[in-house]
């Protein structure tokens, strides 16, 4: 049936906005917003940093809501709260206050966008599908997040409030658009009413024990953590060897596009061989290796192969790792047990970017401050694949039936 690719379609558009909003001041942080607002790079950096912070006690309720109400709902619900946020910023002004409240406002959507996603591939896909469902689904918020990084410079390049205003018009505007398609095209499939709305919470609390769910947490944590981070800090990582801005800018958009790649890919390969843990094992294995010459090389050339692989591999592990989260329970309460991940996830984002920085040592280490930083990131690597290898093949769904 082809109007599953429409439906997945959809979901993508309204994806991509919510990495689009979600970072969007921060490419233009310094000078032009520091300058526009009058206020510290620390203040900008919040209009970013404030939605990993919301999405951590709303991930739980947002994945109810998605299983309660279903996916349609859900997603609807947060591409309508980001629509109306993202509107309301116009009228913000030069008030930088007003703007950070309705940008975090904003922020409540994502939530119930992220763990919409495996609730959506299981209506669906069919099993021989999902994995390369749910890795589209995921390229849809790497394409917002590129869509930010590039555009938002393109449409701001000088301190100008009348360029800064049209930016967010048009950015409103592209939202409300992701809201209407995605409520025109969406559609749930027809379940039995019980399967929709009832969650059993015994089941869910025995999955939150089993080995597998703990494994795969520990894995998000790191997995997303230590990502995030390196994408956070790529410019003061490499600029100390001679890296400059431009290039490490390159560099970083790399690692992006190595992941939307290693997302079709990766899954692909995985609903063909109906295999998950083999894939965790190479992605974290080849992660590690990759990791080691971006943490040593100075030639740009290296750095840009070593980044676009960790891309390629390292993200490649999420929508596996979602795919499998699926499989342990019915599909009626997909969206909490993923909303759990999600939550950790965002946890590991929040604690490792600071635990990132905080290890940078100029002084004893002049020409490579963050080797610290970065060998943390390769035990942590390594840790997930030992972890990887106790992930039981197959176990969720013959516990199933």
């Amino acid at each position: 049936m082809n109007y599953k690719w429409a439906v997945l379609s959809s979901y993508m558009f309204v994806a991509a906005i919510s990495q689009l909003l979600w970072l969007n001041f921060a490419s233009i942080t310094t000078p032009i917003m520091t300058d526009l607002y009058n206020v510290p790079a620390e203040d900008i950096g919040l209009l970013s940093a404030i939605w990993p912070l919301i999405f951590i006690p709303l991930s739980i309720p947002a994945g109810i809501i998605t299983d309660k109400k279903g996916f349609k709902y859900a997603v609807s619900l947060g591409a309508l709260i980001m629509a109306v946020f993202s509107v309301a910023r116009i009228f913000s002004g030069e008030n930088f206050t007003l703007l950070l409240i309705f940008q975090s406002l904003a922020g409540v959507g994502q939530p119930f966008v992220y763990t919409s996603i495996s609730k959506m591939v299981i209506e669906w896909f069919e099993d021989k599908e999902r994995g390369l469902a749910t890795g589209l689904a995921v390229i849809g918020q790497f394409l917002g997040l590129m869509s930010a990084l590039i555009f938002t410079p393109m449409l701001v390049p000088d301190t100008n409030f009348s360029e800064f205003q049209t930016m967010l018009i048009v950015y409103s505007a592209i939202s409300v658009l992701s809201l209407i398609i995605f409520t025109v095209v969406a559609k749930e499939k027809k379940v039995s009413s019980t399967e929709s709305n009832m969650i059993s919470f015994g089941v869910v609390k025995g999955v939150l024990k089993s080995t597998d769910f703990i494994i795969l947490n520990v894995l998000f944590f790191i997995g997303i953590g230590f990502f995030t981070g390196i994408l956070t800090w790529i410019e003061s990582i490499l600029e100390p060897r001679g890296i400059s801005v431009t290039d490490s800018g390159v560099i970083a958009g790399l690692i992006l596009i190595g992941g939307i790649f290693g997302s079709i890919v990766i899954p692909f390969l995985s609903d063909k061989l109906q295999r998950k843990k083999m894939f965790f094992l190479l992605d974290f294995g080849i992660s590690a290796i990759m990791l080691y010459f971006i943490t040593v090389s100075n030639d740009f050339i290296i750095l840009s192969v070593s980044t676009f692989l960790l891309g390629f591999f390292l993200v490649s592990a999420l929508p596996i790792g979602l795919d499998y989260s699926a499989q342990l329970v019915e599909p009626n309460m997909t969206g909490t047990i993923q909303s759990i991940l999600w939550l950790i996830a965002q946890g590991g984002a929040v604690l490792l970017i600071p635990v990132m920085g905080s290890l940078e040592n100029p002084v004893l280490y002049p020409n490579n401050p963050f080797l610290p930083s970065m060998i943390l990131v390769i035990i942590l690597d390594v840790v997930s694949l030992v972890l990887s290898l106790f992930l039981r093949e197959g176990r969720a769904k013959n516990e199933r039936r």
